[in-house]
This record gives structure tokens, sequence and C-alpha cells, in this order.
């Protein structure tokens, strides 16, 4: 498998998802997440709570049943999983630790976009997010960032951070020659993106969840 599983019991499975792996795939002949653990579980039910897009890895939580997807789900939409990223960024950011917070939307050719002013046609949605600097490579010109997401938004972090004028490496998207330029220097093939950490209540003993993991472009 090209998933990692990080824990499972008869409500949840939590596992870790590899940078270019898609959670779900249109393509009946490319392998997906999803496909990959329906085959693990040979036929029991799963249900797909949230995503990452295909070249982001991390964390991921996936219910066993009707009831647990619904608990999850919940927890979801009123804010209490919480998700978080590691990414490595372009530039010094302005301070050590602070929020992004803009109106996005998604467009029709798969791109989101920070609107402002008058280009806000009362179709956006509001994006926000906290960071916090964890290191800073001045050598390169590259800080390593912690994130914390307070809304789900189509490509928010990889848009926010572009549009305050520091790129994710590797973010083919929404990055630009620089961006590329210091993936290519630094050995990465993927967007140096990584949901690190996951919190959340479990569905049926009310337990506190926390899961971690290390980002593939930290053990390089």
């Amino acid at each position: 498998m090209k998933s990692v599983i990080l824990y499972e019991d008869q409500d949840i499975l939590v596992c870790h998802k590899p940078a270019g792996f898609a959670v779900q795939s249109a393509r009946v002949s490319q392998m997906d997440m999803e496909s990959e653990l329906r085959g693990y579980l040979r036929g029991k039910e799963l249900y797909v709570v949230h995503r990452l897009d295909q070249p982001v890895e991390g964390i991921l939580a996936f219910a066993k049943n009707r009831k647990a997807a619904a608990a999850l789900g919940a927890q979801m939409r009123d804010g209490f999983m919480n998700k978080y990223y590691r990414a490595l960024v372009c530039g010094r950011m302005p301070a050590d630790h602070g929020e992004l917070i803009d109106d996005v939307v998604k467009k029709g050719n798969g791109l989101g976009e920070v609107v402002t002013g008058t280009s806000n046609t009362g179709q956006a949605k509001r994006a926000e997010l906290a960071y916090r600097v964890e290191a800073y490579d001045s050598d390169n010109d590259v800080s390593d960032v912690e994130i914390c997401l307070r809304t789900g938004r189509f490509h928010q972090i990889r848009l926010q951070f572009s549009h305050a004028g520091h790129p994710l490496l590797g973010d083919r998207k929404y990055g630009d020659e620089q961006a590329q330029r210091l993936a290519e220097a630094l050995g990465l093939k993927n967007v140096a993106l990584c949901a690190h950490r996951l919190c959340f209540v479990h569905p049926s003993s009310g337990r506190k969840m926390d899961f971690s993991t290390t980002p593939a472009f930290h053990k390089k």
C-alpha cells in the first residue's frame, strides 16, 4: 500500500497519504487512496471525511460507518477538527507569527483567486489561517512555517501564501520561478506542504485523538 495506516478501530481509519497520490480519482485506471483502502477493507464501508490536494502529503481520517462519518463531518463543519500543516515558503515572513485573511473564489479554470474591492462579486468566501515561523534558512531565503487552518477553502494555503508574496516551494499552480528554482535546488518533487497534525474527538468514545507525522521535506 502507498498509504500508511496510523490507527484503526471499528469506527475510523487514520492514514498518512504520500505526496502525488490522489485521495479520489475520476480515472478508472488510476489507483487512489479511497480505492486502495476499500481493497484493504475487502468491501466493507468506507467514508471520505476530508481531502488533500494530490501533490500534498499528510494525515487524513476516514470513517468506517455512517454514524462515525456523520460525527466527524459535524466536527469538520463546526470547526472542532483541528488541522495543522507545515510548509516551506519563499522569503522571510514579516513576523514570527501572524494570520492571513482574504476573500477567495474558485474559478472555472481549476484555480482559486483572492478578490478585493470591486472584483468581489459577492460570491467570495472568507479564508482564514494562522501561521508561526518555525525556522528561517537565510542561505536559501526560505521560511519553514506551521499553519493552523481556520477555514477550509479551495487550495487555501497555497493561494493565500502566494497572494502574500510567499509562494510554497514546488507549487506549480501558484508558485513563481523562484519557488520552482528553490524546489529543484532542495530536491523537492512536489509542493512543500504537509498536513502534519490532525486532532479530533473520537466519534464513539469521545476520546481526544491527536496524530502527527514528519513531512518528507524535513527528512531530506
